[in-house]
């Protein structure tokens, strides 16, 4: 059976403002909270900017009916040694009776152009489904690992005695500088300092669920500078904890990090912790009752491929110039012929009526720009198509392979 449509009774897309706000309260509770409605009786700070003025939202209308939304976050990203901008989208609802009715692809559309028109050349979301948001351009890029460790097998550390605890947000100060350490050797961690919306700290160190969360800051013996943290809280149940957070951007910091964790072993049997791809943990302990599975970080996707290649950073030895061709069903502005020009490290991008080196679709050029998947696997596996040998050599040095990370969800 088709899916019924109703593009007919669309009568307006357009951002939403502060008077919409009760209507949009009502998708996402009908969305993500099984129709759990907000409380109204809560009083309203009227001296504080209120969250529905600090971000991008987009709504679709049937009359003066909200039938579908997208919000976008304007977001830094750590980018190696410099920042890039994201806009981060959530809040993607539809109401029942109205999907399947293309409102949301419509949305999702224009928040690209408007993502563009800010200056946000990349985008990225977690998907309800992976295959929905492929159709419009985004793809998995990263991987993380998630380590089921217990503590029985971690053994006493020295460098414990450097760590100090916190509780919640105390740690903020001391814990952003060790961030910002690890941050800087991946790409896609949120620069939580130069993000005013979401309060990315406050996600990651508040307390939750009526519970503390514990603050394990390791510092440097000589200098006292944090090197190192972890978050940790007891489960409302069982036996098995979370570590959300667990960064350390030296192997002592890391050691160190790792005796708090076995000192946890008089309470907890078991913690999980999310890691990077190129988690060293191994290194240190290593068992078959150790479990780690594999998952992909989130989805990206290149809003505007032009400008994501004039922000890169290149060797100054870099030289040369590469014809790509990208296929974007979703962007105009992208599907199309680049010229890209390396000279002593800066990128010139410019349309181009040369017969392409590289053929690819915006999907496999999000994940080689991110670098990981690399451009190397996805030739592999036969995801792009290579004319000239000399071109893609180039576009592989342009875009090397890297190690993404992002611990925060929005």
């Amino acid at each position: 059976m088709s899916k019924v449509h109703y593009d007919s009774s669309l009568t307006d897309i357009r951002p939403l403002t502060p008077d919409d706000k009760p209507d949009h309260d009502k998708l996402m509770a009908e969305a993500f909270s099984r129709g759990k409605r907000a409380r109204v009786d809560q009083p309203v700070d009227e001296t504080q900017p209120r969250k529905f003025d600090r971000t991008s939202h987009y709504g679709a209308f049937e009359g003066p009916r909200l039938v579908a939304a997208v919000t976008v976050h304007d977001i830094a990203l750590h980018w190696g040694a410099r920042l890039a901008p994201m806009g981060g989208v959530a809040g993607v609802a539809c109401t029942a009776d109205r999907r399947g009715s293309g409102y949301v692809g419509r949305l999702l559309r224009r928040a690209l152009a408007e993502m563009r028109e800010a200056g946000q050349y990349l985008s990225g979301l977690y998907p309800f489904a992976f295959a929905f948001y492929r159709s419009y351009g985004w793809e998995w890029v990263g991987e993380k690992r998630i380590t089921t460790l217990p503590l029985s097998l971690l053994p006493a550390r020295d460098e414990a005695r450097y760590v100090t605890m916190f509780e919640g947000l105390d740690a903020r100060e001391d814990a952003a500088d060790a961030y910002a350490a690890v941050a800087k050797r991946y790409r896609g961690m949120v620069a939580r300092d130069e993000t005013p919306y979401p309060d990315f700290w406050k996600g990651a160190l508040d307390h939750r669920d009526g519970r503390t969360t514990y603050v394990q800051v390791f510092r440097a013996p000589e200098s006292g500078a944090p090197e190192g943290y972890f978050t940790f809280s007891y489960p409302q149940s069982g036996d098995v904890a979370a570590v959300t957070e667990f960064l350390a951007a030296t192997p002592r910091a890391f050691r160190g990090l790792l005796g708090v964790l076995h000192n946890y072993g008089t309470q907890m049997k078991t913690v999980e912790l999310i890691r990077p791809i190129d988690d060293p943990l191994t290194l240190d302990v290593m068992h078959w009752d150790i479990d780690v599975k594999i998952r992909p970080l989130f989805m990206g996707r290149l809003v505007d491929v032009a400008a994501a290649f004039a922000a890169l950073d290149l060797p100054e030895e870099l030289q040369g110039s590469v014809a790509i061709a990208v296929r974007d069903k979703n962007c105009d502005w992208n599907n199309a012929a680049f010229k890209i020009a390396v000279d002593q490290g800066q990128v010139a991008v410019s349309r181009s009526v040369l017969a392409p080196d590289v053929t690819l679709d915006i999907q496999s050029l999000t994940q080689a720009y991110w670098g990981w998947p690399s451009l190397s696997a996805l030739r592999d596996a036969d995801r792009i198509a290579v004319d000239s040998e000399a071109g893609y050599r180039l576009l592989e040095a342009i875009l090397p392979p890297a190690r993404p990370f992002i611990t925060d969800f929005f």
